[in-house]
């Protein structure tokens, strides 16, 4: 009962008025004295404090409330959403968070768009849209001396080590580079299908026309597993990579990116099955003056994968169709690899990686042979192009010292099955050997690092050579993605 309909209610019973009874009858009431009036008016004014006073402290309690509701759930986006839900299914291994000095566990797609770093880092909401936006990358400047020429001045691959150099020409050589410089954007959006869409974008500065070319390393969008675009080959083992500072990585290392359809399938207990449609490419020299190597067919690759806690391990096949063609004819020829890696945490945080693939014509999925023209080349009669034997391997171990140091020792060999009347100069084998010293001395962005490289090449006649390098590297990453190690 609000404060006038009391004052009115009281006047009339103290001046004794008829008020409605039941079904609309009056009621009399007797009048009353002076003092009787005043006690009840003053009787009814205490009620009327008491009433006003009850309301007043609602109208508190509510304004309380709304501001606690304010406080605790403001209109913007947050600035760190939540990781998106996953179907159970995804599992990420310790091989895949381990912190490495090149991040590039970071630009592989996962099984469910399942993030690495749960806490989702640097991403921040988009105004007026569900969708959520990571723009990183880093600041890289290598520091690189060779003894004696190495070949490639900004990677050490043991398919370009010189042999059989004259003396005026085994000269020291410096360098340095920002080329490794990387910029990223990772888009992540919520979809009607109950799993996130996610857009992934990477360049950095190795394109062909120059040190400071731009080049496009990932674009790729993936929804319900369904990858489209650009990124690492399905045969491909991202998180067998070992933690480097050189760019071109060990020998036998497959360190390709394609444009791409793939679907992964995803089964129990943190397996899976991945089916990829590749970009095709024949690599052959020219054997005649009318021949050049064509693609009848895009590269067909199936991958099984079980990543667990503690490490992974990933077996893969790639099917290719690999053609020559003349003025008078054209051949087919089949092609294949098969590979087998993996990672494991042992020793506290320490890891050991390791990959191995072999197969015929499939030269292009090796990286430091890549581009030497090896998956067909002239058979034993001469006459006619063959697909080569190929084989590749390299294990890698990662140590962790006290105070944000770690190290990594890598150890890779690749070789092909050359034919008799291949090139005396065609490249037949080659050992990769590297160690370093990478520090993060304040527990943030920046990183610091020295590394040891040795190879040597060996030719098809016999012939080798050998290449040692030194390189330093800094490094600024623009977010740091968990918690420092502490010392």
């Amino acid at each position: 009962m609000n404060r006038g309909a009391i004052l009115v209610l009281g006047v009339l019973l103290a001046l004794g008025v008829p008020s409605p009874g039941v079904a609309g009858q009056a009621t009399a009431v007797t009048p009353q004295s002076g003092d009787e009036l005043r006690r009840r008016i003053e009787e009814l004014e205490r009620v009327m404090k008491a009433e006003i006073e009850g309301l007043r402290a609602q109208l508190e309690a509510q304004e309380a409330e709304v501001a606690r509701l304010r406080a605790t759930a403001p209109l913007a986006a947050p600035s760190a959403p939540a990781a998106p839900p996953t179907s159970g299914r995804a599992v990420v291994s310790a091989t895949a968070t381990q912190e490495t000095f090149s991040r590039e566990r970071e630009t592989a797609a996962r099984v469910d768009n399942v993030p690495i770093d749960p806490a989702m880092i640097g991403f921040f909401g988009i105004p007026n849209t569900p969708a959520r936006l990571k723009v990183d990358g880093y600041a890289k400047l290598d520091a690189i001396f060779d003894p004696h020429p190495a070949g490639n001045a900004d990677q050490f691959n043991v398919g370009t080590i010189p042999i059989d150099l004259p003396e005026a020409e085994r000269v020291a050589n410096t360098n340095i580079h920002a080329r490794q410089t990387r910029v990223q954007l990772d888009f992540r959006s919520p979809s009607a299908l109950g799993s996130d869409f996610r857009a992934f974008a990477e360049i950095d500065f190795f394109g062909s026309s120059g040190a400071v070319d731009p080049r496009m390393r990932h674009f790729y969008g993936q929804l319900q597993n369904v990858l489209l675009g650009q990124t690492w080959t399905t045969f491909t083992d991202v998180d067998a990579f070992p933690d480097q500072l050189d760019f071109a990585g060990p020998a036998g290392i497959s360190f390709l990116r394609q444009p791409q359809i793939r679907y992964t399938q995803p089964l129990a207990r943190g397996q899976s099955v991945a089916f990829g449609i590749e970009k095709a490419t024949v690599q052959a020299p020219q054997i005649t003056s009318s021949g050049s190597p064509y693609t009848p067919a895009p590269d067909l690759v199936v991958r099984y994968r079980l990543e667990r806690p503690l490490g992974h391990i990933q077996l893969g096949s790639v099917s290719r169709v690999l053609g020559y063609r003349v003025a008078t004819r054209n051949r087919k020829h089949y092609g294949y690899a098969l590979n087998a890696s993996g990672g494991l945490k042992v020793f506290g945080d320490d890891r050991v990686m390791a990959y191995v693939m072999g197969g015929r014509g499939a030269a292009r999925y090796v990286d430091n042979i890549s581009g030497l023209n090896a998956d067909l080349d002239r058979d034993d009669s001469g006459t006619d192009v063959d697909p080569l034997g190929v084989f590749g391997t390299y294990a890698a171990f990662t140590h962790r010292w006290p105070y944000r140091l770690r190290s990594t020792f890598v150890y890779g060999y690749s070789s092909i099955d050359n034919t008799r009347s291949q090139s005396a100069t065609a490249y037949q084998d080659g050992h990769y050997f590297s160690g370093n010293l990478l520090f993060n001395p304040m527990g943030g962005g920046l990183n610091l690092g020295v590394e040891y490289l040795y190879g040597q090449k060996v030719q098809h006649d016999g012939a080798h050579g050998t290449a040692n390098r030194i390189q330093f590297a800094a490094k600024y990453d623009l977010y740091r993605k968990r918690p420092v190690d502490q010392p």
